[in-house]
Order: structure tokens, then sequence, then C-alpha cells
């Protein structure tokens, strides 16, 4: 998917895919410094490729801009926004724990899916969310965190009914953690039952 708005969304102040490792590993640090959690949101656009393709790429940008400023105006003190391109995002969340996440990911997608109601399109704009935050201890490193939260994405939108407009912070398939080479007992997880 094409990069539509990486310019506009820099000079609004989001940090790009470049920044984000730099940025991670410095969350990190200062959360296993501090003996504090560190919570990651991982986030897409559901359906924005049809929307786009039907729209055109002017309102495709114009809405893009739209959920960037919601989720940045929704991030909270002391939390990072990083646009990956295309549609997708990644909130950084110092000093959260999962069940905080979760709950700032429901926000997230509750605001969203109001500010897009109006849109005209081929299905309901709307976004899913993955949500990791790191275990007790300083036994752990960003990148198994941000894939974590990478996977919960994936797993809710691919696995779960409906594939679209949830957040999921639960368990995955015993399979999937060696891709990130965590150890799953390790990880905090929310266990809720699929909407």
């Amino acid at each position: 998917m094409p990069n539509l708005i990486a310019d506009t969304l820099e000079l609004n102040g989001l940090l790009d895919r470049t920044a984000l490792q730099g940025h991670l590993d410095q969350a990190a640090a200062a959360a296993r410094a501090a003996g504090q959690p560190l919570a990651v949101l991982t986030m897409d656009l559901d359906h924005f490729k049809a929307y786009l393709e039907d729209q055109g790429q002017a309102q495709a940008q114009a809405v893009l801009l739209r959920v960037a400023e919601l989720l940045k105006a929704q991030q909270p003190a002391g939390g990072s926004l990083v646009h990956l391109g295309g549609d997708e995002f990644v909130m950084l969340l110092p000093a959260t724990d999962l069940a905080a996440a979760h709950e700032k990911a429901e926000a997230l997608r509750a605001a969203v899916q109001a500010a897009c109601a109006d849109l005209d399109g081929p299905a309901p704009l709307t976004i899913s969310l993955g949500a990791a935050a790191s275990p007790a201890g300083g036994d752990w490193n960003a990148n198994s965190l941000l894939a974590l939260a990478e996977a919960r994405l994936t797993f809710g939108k691919k696995r779960l009914q409906p594939h679209h407009n949830r957040v999921w912070a639960g368990t995955l398939p015993s399979d999937w953690y060696h891709r990130f080479e965590i150890q799953a007992e390790q990880w905090p997880n929310l266990d809720l039952q699929p909407a």
C-alpha cells in the first residue's frame, strides 16, 4: 500500500518507521531502569484498501490524517505515536500494564469508529489493535514486546470473529510464540472471550 501521507504526518510531529526502533529501545531501557511496565499497541485500519480503491487517494489521505490526529489527541502524557506507513500505527505507553493498555486500546477503537461513522465507502472504516505489555522484571527486550503486539493484532484480524473493529491482548496459539523467541508464560495476557 502506498505511503500516502508520510510527509504530512511527519510535519504533524509523529515518529516514522525509521525512528521506531531507537525510540522503542529507549522506552524499554527507561522502563526496565524504573522497574515499570511498558505497553505497546499496534493498529491498522480495517477495510482501508477497499476505501482507497473506492474513494480515491485524496479522500483516503484525508481519512488517514483524521485518524492520525485523533490517535495523537488520545495519546496519554508520556506516550508516543508512530506512523509505520499506510494505515498502520504503533503507540508506546510507558508505565502502563496490560489491563490499562487494553482499556486505552478499547477507547481508541471506539473513538475511531465514531470518527469514521459518517464516511461513505464499501465497508465501515474501523480500527483493530493488538496490545502487549512487558513482563515483571527486566528479562525482556523491546523487539519481543513489539512482535507480541503485532502477533496479537494479526491473530485478532485473521482468527477471531469478527475480523475487524477489535482489540486482542489474549493468548496466542502455542506455535506462534517461537516466531519471536519468547516464553509465552513469561508475558502477561488477558484471556478475554472474543467479542
